[in-house]
């Protein structure tokens, strides 16, 4: 199972702007619900294909951008075009009792995942990391990313992708900043990313270093050979053909693991893990977009210059980036402050 156990994320936008909250409490936290609108200005990626008709369809989407020699990404990528647009993202804060002005994480879930990803098998687990941040004295702030859970879920080709995530990202973490919630203010923020999450923050940081005090990436490597790989043993399904009561309003172009045995095979290692933490994580699975699939993140080229506190967490045998003899070239990686 992908490691976990790091530090975490929180979120901000633009100040003049109003979430709706509610808020419960437990013996050791507070937990604040929230509904944040935010506004984007970015520019996506044009894609020249349309949302699959069927579940063959994108089966023979997802066999031609895992194959070995693979230009599809290339091929139906025809340029950027800009997009504004306003959306409502769904988080949870969660605030220890007596806590004063100190650490925030914002925690960035990975690809077909969402918040639940940060509370395995839920209160009293030893993989809910949203108790160990709170136990630690840390506040956490955990969200569903744009097309899953709670979130909008917007067209999945021409919104649901990378740079939409980006800018997203940017607007929560600013609206935390600037906003007192509920008598909290955040001055000190962690970005915690898992996976696909630890990507978007490093591309985050080439254009905003500032955005964060300090990252954690775990699910992260220069090297990413070991993706097509994991990509390809997930067993894509059209997400509404999946799990209908969950998915059923989505369109085809959002997808999502088949079944239990999908997930094991590109996150779990037997038996190195309790069947809860599986079970959970299947019946809380998330969706991928084509959008994002075709929008291709992938490391930043560009240096940033953030200049911050940097751990990368990596499983011993994640399958998407350890799973091979060679590693990236470990000179590159000898600057742990350097992304």
């Amino acid at each position: 199972m992908a490691l976990f156990l790091l530090v975490a994320f929180i979120i901000s936008l633009f100040a003049t702007l109003h979430a709706q909250t509610a808020s419960i409490s437990s013996p050791s936290y507070r937990r604040i619900e929230l509904t944040i609108p935010v506004h984007v200005s970015t520019n996506t990626d044009k894609i020249a294909y349309d949302t699959p008709k069927n579940q063959t369809q994108l089966t023979g989407l997802v066999q031609q951008f895992f194959s070995a020699a693979s230009n599809l990404t290339a091929l139906v990528e025809v340029g950027t075009v800009p997009l504004t647009a306003s959306y409502e993202i769904y988080g949870e804060l969660y605030v220890p009792h007596n806590w004063n002005n100190g650490v925030l994480e914002f925690a960035v879930h990975g690809s077909m995942l969402d918040h639940n990803y940060w509370l395995i098998s839920g209160p009293g687990s030893m993989f809910n990391y949203v108790e160990a941040s709170v136990n630690a004295g840390n506040a956490i702030f955990v969200f569903d990313r744009l097309g899953n859970g709670g979130s909008s879920q917007p067209d999945g080709i021409k919104e649901v992708q990378a740079a939409v995530h980006i800018a997203i990202i940017e607007s929560l973490l600013t609206y935390l900043r600037t906003t007192t919630i509920q008598g909290h203010s955040f001055n000190i923020i962690v970005g915690v990313g898992h996976s696909y999450g630890s990507v978007l923050l490093a591309n985050l940081l080439v254009s905003r270093p500032d955005a964060i005090d300090a990252v954690v990436l775990s699910g992260f490597t220069a090297d990413g050979q070991g993706g097509p790989l994991a990509g390809a043993s997930i067993g894509w399904r059209i997400a509404s053909q999946s799990n209908h009561t969950a998915f059923g309003s989505l369109s085809n172009s959002y997808m999502t693991a088949q079944n239990s045995l999908g997930l094991q095979q590109g996150f779990f290692l037997f038996p190195g893990f309790p069947q809860s933490t599986l079970d959970f994580l299947t019946e809380h699975r998330g969706v991928l977009t084509v959008g994002e699939l075709l929008s291709n993140l992938v490391l930043p080229n560009a240096p940033s210059t953030f200049s911050g506190p940097v751990l990368m967490v990596t499983g011993d045998h994640d399958l998407c980036v350890s799973s091979f003899s060679y590693i990236a070239d470990q000179d590159q990686m000898t600057d742990e402050r350097a992304i």
